[in-house]
This record gives C-alpha cells, sequence and structure tokens, in this order.
C-alpha cells in the first residue's frame, strides 16, 4: 500500500481531490441501504461516500490513511449536518473487526494484487452474515485508456477477480459500467469502472 507520506501528501497539495460527489454505485443501490445500518466507509478519502451514507440514515465509521483526508471528511460532515466517526489507519495494519458491519464499500481502493486480496479477505471477515459488500473500482479496461486511473494494470479490477476473491458470496450485481473520471476536481474523460454488489450468507 502507498505509505500515509504520500497519500497525505498528495491530499495535502489539492484542495479537493476526488470532489464530493457519493460514489455513482451507491447512488444506485441506495434500495439497500437502511436508516440504522452500521457502514464502514474504507479508503473514503475526504468523505464523499461516507457522509453520503450518513445522509442516508446509516451509522457510518469512515477510515483512511490521510490525516488531511479525515479532517476534511469531519468538516464536509458538519456541513452536512451528520455525524461520522473517523479512523485514520493504515489498513493493512488494521485489526480488522468479525462480523461488525451491515454494509462495507470500498470505491476506488487500488493495490497491487496480493495486497488488494488481503483488503478483501478482510472486508469478508468484518462484514456481518446477510450484510452487504459495495466495490467500485476502475475495470482492467481503465488500461487502455489515457484518462487517468492507476499507472499499474496488476492493481485494476476484474468481474474474474472478484468472484474469486468472494467465492462464497451471493452476488447480487457485477457488471462493467462507464465512469466519468475526476482528478483534482477536474473531469477527465470517461473512463470504465466496475460494480460488485454481493451479499454474504446468513449463518444457518
Amino acid at each position: 500500500m502507498d505509505s500515509s507520506f504520500d497519500w497525505e501528501q498528495r491530499y495535502a497539495g489539492s484542495t479537493q481531490l476526488f470532489g464530493e460527489l457519493p460514489s455513482d454505485l451507491l447512488l444506485t443501490e441506495r434500495q439497500r441501504l437502511q436508516p440504522g445500518f452500521t457502514a464502514l466507509a474504507v479508503a473514503d478519502g475526504e468523505g464523499r461516500n461516507g457522509v453520503w451514507l450518513a445522509e442516508q440514515g446509516l451509522q457510518v465509521t469512515s477510515v483512511d490513511i490521510s490525516t488531511t483526508a479525515q479532517q476534511r471528511a469531519q468538516a464536509l460532515a458538519a456541513r452536512r449536518g451528520v455525524s461520522i466517526d473517523t479512523l485514520c489507519i493504515d489498513l493493512m495494519d488494521w485489526s480488522w473487526p468479525a462480523a461488525r458491519f451491515d454494509v462495507i464499500t470500498s470505491i476506488f481502493m487500488h493495490l497491487p494484487g496480493p495486497l488488494l486480496r488481503q483488503l478483501h479477505a478482510a472486508i469478508w471477515q468484518a462484514v456481518k452474515p446477510g450484510g452487504l459488500i459495495l466495490i467500485e473500482g476502475f475495470h482492467i479496461d481503465q488500461a487502455k485508456l489515457d484518462n487517468g486511473g492507476p499507472g499499474d494494470p496488476g492493481t485494476l479490477h476484474s468481474e474474474m477477480m472478484l468472484q474469486k476473491d468472494f467465492p462464497g458470496a451471493e452476488i447480487l450485481r457485477l457488471e462493467r459500467v462507464p465512469t466519468q473520471v475526476e482528478m483534482n476536481g477536474k473531469f477527465t474523460g470517461e473512463g470504465a469502472a466496475i460494480h460488485f454488489v454481493a451479499r454474504r450468507p446468513k449463518q444457518t
């Protein structure tokens, strides 16, 4: 995973790195999100997704490696009239809780393959039986484009990869979709994303 210094420098060097609009995936899956659900927003940055979840009535824990980003997330929540818990951590070093959250979101979280597998295993551990996992990220096809996204194709998502990483999940949605790429508050063109929605089966 990138060091905290790298991400802290990146956020500190921009007034708003990824904008304030929530993920397209979250907007289209609003009907699955019930007030009172506990939610973990993984790598939530400046809070665009965690704050939106709180606006839907969820109890949100927003985690990110950048102190600057988490401070901005709290400021955004205050402006929107909601509250979130923020936690500044390196997800690779975190002692993930077991079966804690009703919803876990991972939005444009890109890591080298082995670390991404580790992250997905941790997410599976932390979601409750019957809980939801929502992942949005750049599709492997993004490597063919020239308008942003990770430079390393090994960090991109594919349908096969997500199926392998969550073998016991009930897959509710898995598709390649177009996305508007935004960097440093500016749109750089249309990219390729993947939307993944899965439920951890309830224990019998």
